[in-house]
C-alpha cells in the first residue's frame, strides 16, 4: 500500500482531510444537499408503499409488483437518461428529473391518502421512478467537472458511504412516519424531497455539456456509449465485477431471510443483516482514498470481491447473530471497495462527451444483475438448502473473481512497467514545488502527458507576446529570461538553471507570454499543454512558494499588470 511506513496518526488525519477537501467546492456541496434530501425520503417512501400496498391487498405478489414499479424502470430507461444527459446540458437534466419526479410522486400521495386503487399508485411510482433515472447520469458526469481529478475518489468515497448510510436510516424514518401518521405523509415528504432537490440543483454555477447530436438516432447514441467503454477494457473489466458485486447482493436478499430465522431472530432479522452490510460499507469508505492509492489494481479488487463473497460462506456454519452480524460487516467494505474504484475508473477514463451514455448503461446493468442473481439464487436456494446455498455464493463468485483477474493482472503488469519509466519525470515534477498539494496520481497524469523536447543552445522556447498555450519544465541545461514589458527596450532580467519552470503566468492570467525565454546551451525540457497544467492547478491547488515566485516575476517584467490584478486573485479565480 503506498505510504504504508508513514506514521498512522498523519495518514489517518491525510484521509479526513481528503474527504473533507471535497465540500470546499461549493457545487459539491449543493449535490450532496440534494443526494442526501432525495435518497432518505426515496428509502423512506419504499418502506411506506410496501407497507400500503400489502395493507390494502394482503398480496406477496402485489408486494413484488411493488419493488418491480421501483426496479423495472431503472433497468429500462437508464440507457435513454444517459442519452438525454448527453444531449442536454448536464444541470438541467437533473432539476427536470427531479421536478417530473416531484409531479408523479405527488400523485402516489394523493392515490394513496384518498385510498384509492393500488394499481394507480404503482403506475405513478413507477413513472416517478422512470423520470428519477435522469439523475444518476447526469450527476455522475458532472462530478468530475465539480471537483477535478485529485478529489474524484474522495467525492465518490462521501457519497458511497452516504448510499450505505441512508439504506439504514431511510427505511427507519419511513418506520416512524408509519407509526406517527397515514401513509400518505412519508409519501408526501418523498415528493417534496424531489422538489428540494431540484431548488438546490438551481443554485449549481457549472455547466455540463456532452456530444450527443440531437436528431442522431438513440440506437447510434447508445452504440457510441458502448463502443467507448469497450475500447477501454480495464474499465469494462471493473464495470462488470461490479456488476458480479451486485449479483452477490442481489442474492443476499434472497437468503436474508431464511438465514435470520435459523439464526432465531425471525424475519426482522433481515434489517439487521441489512445494515450490518451498509455498516461496513460506511467504514470502508474511509479507507477508500488511501487504499486507491495502490499502484496494482488487481489485488485491490481481490480483496474487495473475497471480502464481499467469503463471508457468505463463513456464516454457513454459523448461529450466533452477532458473528453472523459482523460477517456482513466485511461484505459491505468488500462491496463499496468495488463500487467506488469502477466509477471513479468510468469517470476518469471515459470522454465526457459520452459519459453519461456509458452510466446510463452502467446504471442498468446493475438491477439486472442483481435482479437475475435473485431468481438463481431463489432457484438454487430451493434445490439444495439453505447450507449449500451460503457456501456456493461464497465460494463461487470467489472463484468467479480470481477468474476475471487475468485481464486486470495483464493491465498491471503493463502499468508498473510504465510507471517505472516515468519515475525520473515525476521525481522531477515532485522536486519543482509546484503543486505541493497533488496526489501521486496527479503527477502520474502530468508525466504521461508531457512531451520530452531536446532544444540546442540559442533556441527560443517561448517568445513575449505569443500566446500562452504551455507550461515548459526545464530538466536540464540554463535558460536566459528577457522582456520589455512595459518599459522602451528588452532587458534581461534572470537566468535560470535545471531544475525549474516557467510559462505558468500566461496560463494562470490568460495573457499572452510575458517575457522570452531562450537557451543558453543545449537543454531537454518538458511540455505539458496548458489545459493539462490548468486542470491540476484547480484539482491540487498551487503551491505558496510557486505563487509568491511567478507573483514576483510578474512584479519585475510588468510591474503595473501585477498591481492592477494581483496573481492571488487569479489564482482564486481558477
Amino acid at each position: 500500500m503506498a505510504g504504508a511506513g508513514t506514521d498512522g496518526g498523519t495518514a489517518m488525519a491525510e484521509r479526513r482531510a481528503r474527504s473533507r477537501d471535497v465540500f470546499r467546492y461549493g457545487d459539491f456541496r449543493l449535490l450532496f444537499y440534494a443526494f442526501v434530501v432525495d435518497q432518505v425520503g426515496s428509502w423512506a417512501y419504499n418502506v411506506v408503499l410496501i407497507v400500503w400496498v400489502f395493507d390494502r391487498t394482503h398480496s406477496p405478489t402485489w408486494i413484488a409488483a411493488t419493488t418491480a414499479a421501483g426496479w423495472g424502470p431503472r433497468l429500462l430507461c437508464s440507457p435513454y437518461a444517459g442519452v438525454l444527459a448527453d444531449r442536454f446540458e448536464r444541470t438541467q437534466v437533473l432539476i427536470a428529473s427531479a421536478l417530473l419526479s416531484f409531479v408523479s410522486m405527488t400523485g402516489v400521495a394523493l392515490v394513496v391518502a384518498r385510498q384509492g386503487p393500488p394499481a394507480a399508485a404503482l403506475v405513478l411510482a413507477a413513472a416517478a421512478a422512470s423520470f428519477a433515472t435522469g439523475y444518476r447520469p447526469a450527476a455522475g458526469a458532472v462530478l468530475p467537472e465539480v471537483v477535478g481529478e485529485r478529489d474524484l475518489i474522495a467525492a465518490n468515497t462521501v457519497f458511497g458511504a452516504l448510499e450505505n448510510l441512508v439504506v439504514v436510516l431511510g427505511p427507519a424514518l419511513g418506520g416512524l412516519l408509519l407509526v406517527a401518521g397515514s401513509p400518505a405523509v412519508g409519501i408526501e415528504m418523498n415528493a417534496l424531497s424531489f422538489l428540494g432537490a431540484a431548488l438546490l440543483v438551481t443554485r449549481m454555477s457549472i455547466r455540463s455539456h456532452g456530444g450527443a447530436i440531437a436528431g442522431e438516432s438513440v440506437l447510434r447514441q447508445l452504440a457510441d456509449g458502448a463502443i467507448a467503454l469497450w475500447r477501454r477494457p480495464v474499465v469494462l473489466a471493473l464495470v462488470l465485477f461490479c456488476y458480479l458485486d451486485s449479483a452477490v447482493y442481489g442474492a443476499s436478499t434472497v437468503i436474508y431471510v431464511p438465514l435470520s430465522e435459523r439464526l432465531g431472530t425471525g424475519p426482522n432479522g433481515f434489517s439487521y443483516l441489512l445494515a450490518g452490510s451498509c455498516i461496513g460499507g460506511v467504514l470502508l469508505a474511509a479507507a477508500a482514498n488511501r487504499i486507491s492509492a495502490m499502484k496494482r489494481l488487481a489485488p485491490v479488487i481481490l480483496v474487495g470481491m473475497l471480502m464481499l463473497a467469503l463471508p457468505f460462506a463463513a456464516t454457513a456454519p454459523v448461529r450466533q447473530p452477532v458473528v453472523a452480524f459482523g460477517l456482513q460487516i466485511i461484505t459491505g467494505g468488500g462491496m463499496i471497495l468495488v463500487d467506488i474504484l469502477a466509477i471513479t475508473a468510468l469517470q476518469r477514463d471515459l470522454p465526457n462527451e459520452v459519459l453519461s451514455r456509458v452510466l446510463g448503461l452502467f446504471w442498468a446493468g446493475v438491477p439486472a444483475a442483481l435482479l437475475v442473481s435473485s431468481f438463481v439464487c431463489a432457484a438454487v436456494l430451493r434445490a439444495v438448502g439453505l447450507t449449500n446455498t451460503l457456501l456456493l455464493i461464497g465460494f463461487g463468485f470467489s472463484a468467479a473473481a480470481v477468474v476475471g483477474l487475468v485481464p486486470l493482472l495483464r493491465v498491471d503488469r503493463r502499468t508498473l512497467s510504465v510507471l517505472k519509466a516515468l519515475g525520473p519525470r515525476i521525481s522531477l515534477l515532485e522536486s519543482l514545488g509546484l503543486f505541493d498539494g497533488a496526489s501521486r496520481l496527479t503527477l502520474e497524469l502530468l508525466a504521461r502527458s508531457a512531451t520530452e523536447v531536446q532544444l540546442p543552445a540559442g533556441t527560443v522556447v517561448v517568445r513575449e507576446g505569443d500566446r500562452a498555450d504551455a507550461l515548459w519544465v526545464l530538466a536540464d541545461g540554463d535558460v536566459a529570461v528577457s522582456a520589455r514589458g512595459e518599459a522602451a527596450h528588452a532587458r534581461r532580467l534572470r537566468t535560470m538553471t535545471a531544475p525549474c519552470y516557467f510559462g505558468e503566468i500566461g496560463l494562470l492570467r490568460e495573457l499572452p507570454r510575458t517575457a522570452t525565454v531562450r537557451t543558453l546551451r543545449p537543454c531537454t525540457l518538458l511540455r505539458i499543454e496548458g489545459g493539462e497544467f490548468l486542470d491540476a492547478v484547480r484539482g491540487a491547488g498551487l503551491s505558496r512558494a510557486a505563487l509568491a515566485s511567478s507573483a514576483a516575476q510578474l512584479a519585475r517584467s510588468h510591474p503595473q499588470l501585477a498591481k492592477a490584478v494581483p496573481l492571488e486573485v487569479a489564482v482564486s479565480q481558477e
